[in-house]
């Protein structure tokens, strides 16, 4: 298979930009002595946020988010990574920062990205 360098380094971009607001998330709330009630909310609808995008990605598994014909790119590594990520994104929106189930429900999502960023990134090198 060909691969769009262009397009798989949007489709890193994507994996990667969810990725990292993962790991911010988990770190934000790192210190529990420091967390108010408003940087909770905060941390909550940054939560909601990230999950509603890789929900909203995996309806479609296209860069696009509508309903059109995939790329190779997207139909071997974008709408796996997407599906997967998204269905293993099964820690509830309004799980406190304070609780153990914030890392561990965060854990479990930047491991999905980091295993899809680890198999495009190899293949882009592969292809290179």
């Amino acid at each position: 298979m060909e691969l769009d360098h262009n397009e798989a380094l949007a489709i890193i971009a994507e994996l990667q930009r969810w990725h990292d607001e993962a790991r911010s998330l988990i770190d934000d709330a790192a210190d529990k002595s420091k967390l108010s009630s408003n940087s909770i909310d905060h941390l909550k609808i940054r939560l909601t946020k990230l999950k509603d995008e890789i929900k909203d990605a995996a309806k479609h598994e296209t860069l696009s988010r509508r309903k059109v014909p995939k790329t190779d790119l997207e139909q071997f590594f974008f709408g796996p990574a997407v599906r997967s990520t998204s269905a293993n994104f099964r820690m509830r929106t309004d799980t406190s920062p304070r609780s153990e189930k914030w890392n561990q429900g965060l854990h479990e999502v930047e491991h999905e990205l980091s295993y899809a960023l680890h198999n495009i990134q190899g293949s882009l090198k592969t292809n290179s």
